[in-house]
Parts: C-alpha cells; sequence; structure tokens
C-alpha cells in the first residue's frame, strides 16, 4: 500500500494543539480517536510517513479501527479525507478546528471490478482474523451467528464474516447490520456463508449501509419477521419451529395484520401472563381481527381487554346462589323422599321410654 500524503499546518520543534480542539471536541473523542489525531499531528510536524497498517501497529488497533477514527474526525471536519479507486485512504488533510464543519462523510462505492474481484473469495491472514475475532462486538456477533446457524463457525466463515465487515477491503457492515444480514438469510432457511456473503455483496452493490436501507430492500413479509417475533417474545437463542411460523404466517396472512399490530399483541401477551405464549397472543389478534381492526389505532375502540374474563369472574365469586330451588335438589343428596316428623310425639315417646326403664 502506497503511503498517505499528509498535508497541513507545520510548527518546528513542537506539536501545537489547537486550544479551541481541546475546549471544543477532545470531550466527546474516545481513546483512539484522541491517538490518532494528535500522532498525524505529529508526523506533519516531522514530516513522516504515514500509512494505515504503520498505524494500527503503532497504537495496537485493527486498520478497521484506524479507518473509524478517520472517518470520526472527517465527519466534525477537522479533517478531509482523499480516497483512491480502490477505497484506500491516499490523502489527509489537517484542518483548522476553529472552522471545522461537520459534514457526512462515507466511503466511496467500490466499482463493479472490485466488487467482482471480491466475488472470488476475501483473503485473510491468521493473524487478521484472530484481531478481529478479539473484538468485544464481534466475539457477541460471533455467538449469536453460531446459534443461527446451529454450529461453531469455521475459519473460512470468519474469514467471510471479515470480509462482510471491514471498512477498508470489505463491504464496510456493521455489526448489527451484520445480524440482520444472518437473520434473513437463515430466515429464508440459507445457512451457507457462501449465500449470507453473496446476499451482502447484493445488498452493497445495491447502496444498503445500515438496516433501514435493509428493510426498505427486502420486500414483503420474509423470514426476518419470524425473528422478530421471537425477539418480542424474549427468545433469542434458536430459529423458530414450524408451529410458531404457522402463527405467524396466520397473523400476517390470514388477519392481514401489520407487525406493528402483532408486537402489540405480543407485549400485551407479556404483560399480562410474564411468559411467551403464542396461542395467547393468537386469542387476542383473533379477537381484533373479529372486531375489524385494520390499524394500530383501531384497537383502543375496541372494548378493554379482559373486562370478559372480570365478568365471568364475579359471577363464580359471587355469594349469592340464584340457581332455582328445584334445580338445586336435584343432586345426588336429594334423590329420595323427605320424612317429617312431629316433634311432640318424639318427645312423649322419649318420656314414656325412660318411666317404663327406671320403673
Amino acid at each position: 500500500m502506497s503511503g498517505i500524503v499528509l498535508r497541513g499546518n507545520r510548527y518546528s520543534g513542537n506539536t501545537i494543539v489547537s486550544n479551541c480542539f481541546i475546549d471544543e471536541y477532545m470531550a466527546e473523542a474516545n481513546g483512539a480517536q484522541l491517538k490518532i489525531y494528535l500522532y498525524l499531528m505529529r508526523c506533519i510536524e516531522a514530516d513522516e510517513p504515514v500509512t494505515v497498517p504503520l498505524l494500527a501497529d503503532r497504537f495496537n488497533y485493527t486498520e478497521t479501527d484506524i479507518i473509524r477514527s478517520l472517518l470520526y474526525w472527517a465527519r466534525k471536519g477537522i479533517v478531509s479525507l482523499e480516497f483512491d479507486d480502490d477505497r484506500n485512504v491516499s490523502g489527509i488533510v489537517l484542518n483548522d478546528p476553529a472552522e471545522a464543519e461537520e459534514t457526512e462523510v462515507n466511503l466511496p462505492k467500490k466499482s463493479a471490478s472490485r466488487s467482482q474481484e471480491k466475488k472470488n473469495g476475501p483473503s485473510y491472514s491468521p493473524s487478521d482474523l484472530e484481531r478481529f475475532g478479539s473484538k468485544t462486538e464481534i466475539k457477541q456477533l460471533v455467538f449469536v451467528t453460531e446459534q443461527y446457524i446451529g454450529h461453531p463457525l469455521t475459519s473460512s466463515d470468519m474469514k467471510a464474516m471479515l470480509f462482510i465487515y471491514d471498512e477498508r477491503d470489505g463491504l464496510g457492515f456493521s455489526a448489527d447490520l451484520i445480524e440482520y444480514l444472518i437473520e434473513y438469510c437463515v430466515g429464508k432457511g440459507k445457512k451457507s456463508f457462501r449465500y449470507i456473503e453473496q446476499t451482502a455483496l447484493n445488498w452493497a452493490e445495491s447502496g444498503v449501509g445500515d438496516i433501514e436501507a435493509a428493510k426498505k430492500h427486502v420486500k414483503g413479509f420474509g423470514g426476518n419477521d419470524y425473528f422478530t417475533v421471537l425477539k418480542a417474545f424474549g427468545i433469542s437463542d434458536r430459529n423458530p419451529v414450524d408451529v410458531e411460523t404457522g402463527y405467524i404466517d396466520k397473523w400476517k396472512t390470514e388477519y392481514g395484520f401489520s407487525m406493528d399490530i402483532i408486537l402489540e399483541a405480543i407485549s400485551r401477551t407479556m404483560k399480562t401472563i410474564a411468559k411467551p405464549s403464542f396461542p395467547y397472543t393468537d386469542s387476542i389478534l383473533k379477537r381484533w381481527h373479529e372486531g375489524g381492526v385494520t390499524a394500530p389505532e383501531d384497537i383502543e375502540a375496541l372494548p378493554t381487554w379482559g373486562s370478559t374474563l372480570r365478568t365471568a369472574g364475579s359471577v363464580q365469586r359471587g355469594s349469592v346462589d340464584k340457581t332455582p330451588a328445584k334445580r338445586r335438589s336435584q343432586n345426588k343428596f336429594h334423590n329420595f323422599p323427605e320424612r317429617q316428623y312431629n316433634m311432640d310425639e318424639l318427645e312423649e315417646k322419649l318420656l314414656k321410654k325412660q318411666k317404663s326403664r327406671y320403673s
């Protein structure tokens, strides 16, 4: 990789930091961003060459960390970045912090030939994979991915994931976007990383750069909605089973409900019984469907959920038994003729019996 052309003001023998930078920008920046900026100023003063790998080795960061730090300062307007045809940083201009203005900065899109080159497969060294896998967000992403696909990631899988994640030589997807990508592919029954990587390439060539753009790109009721429902139930460690997908398809196709309505029913389920229950949610959605609900605002117009249950409960707990006497007598304890007793006659018989005993 060729060196980066570094331009800016030079100060002989000293590295001078603007007071404006200290007052306005230093507090919000993290350690990596501060180190990179200060070192760039040092390199200008000493007229030293700069490359992304050199910066990564100097501070024991990944090259992705370096690129992210440069993009952070570029968005703040502190630096201006120049790129070559392969999306490598070819120039950095340090601007006056007092005149800096925030701006939108994105890596330039790959040319068609660059994308075609990447289709042949990414090439990363074991040390690249080790640095990549040591990142906290990647450890979490690997764990979630293994749950989705049902087996540990191979070295080839990790290379594909690094390619999708890599901002410099790869597609530059965030960890959240990669998780969404994997959910989408697995929801379609595709667990191969070859398929996942190809889908990522298609998304990148279509300009997909975040989750919102991915949602717009993926039209219709795709497999990702299955995982959205599971997450709403608090389930994140497995794939949906056939019974669950059957319920979800029913809610979407037969009832014609949007995800907003489905998620509201799930929310009420969790608040009421505090555990995932597809049948309970189905009972709510069935009632809403019969009540003519077509939008979230229609839900509040229905009778309060649970009023029927309260009415039934009050009957069961009532202290007055209003069952007719004739009906109450028809049980196994009353299926015999009732006897009539004359208490005076009984008393007289008892007295005579006692007298005869003592006489």
